[in-house]
């Protein structure tokens, strides 16, 4: 009689045994870009010292994508994004830019600004054909 010798198996995997690395480098890079993007609209902010007036309706809610803002400060002094500009220079700014192009055109103007300064502002954009400009308030204090 025939003893039948038992062998044993090794079972092995012979696929790759590395891991994949792309998900996690897609991950990082997003990571990266939200970071960098954050820090960014947070500098651009705080780059002017603009006290905005109250009101009781409250403040924008959310960030739109492709919006202007225009900032006025107490001096009357304006500012196309992070860049000064007189009147003149805003409207020729202004029509370049096409309105079906962008979502929000936001004016933001300080408390102690001019009352003429901010028509001729809102003047500006509306022979520039942006008519729908947001004024930027914040909410009162509770």
């Amino acid at each position: 009689m025939k003893k039948h010798s038992k062998r044993r198996r090794h079972l092995t995997w012979s696929g790759e045994e590395s891991i994949n690395l792309t998900p996690l480098l897609d991950m990082i890079f997003n990571l990266i870009f939200f970071f960098i993007l954050a820090t960014t609209l947070r500098q651009s902010k705080a780059l002017l010292e603009v006290r905005l007036p109250q009101s009781s309706q409250g403040a924008l809610q959310s960030i739109e994508k492709n919006i202007i803002v225009i900032t006025l400060t107490s001096e009357d002094r304006i500012f196309l994004g992070e860049k000064e500009a007189t009147i003149e220079s805003l409207e020729q700014e202004l029509k370049t830019i096409p309105p079906n192009e962008i979502e929000s055109l936001i004016l933001q103007g300080d408390a102690r600004a001019h009352h003429e300064a901010v028509v001729r502002v809102l003047d500006a954009c509306a022979r520039a054909g942006h008519t729908g400009v947001s004024v930027e308030v914040k909410s009162p204090q509770k």
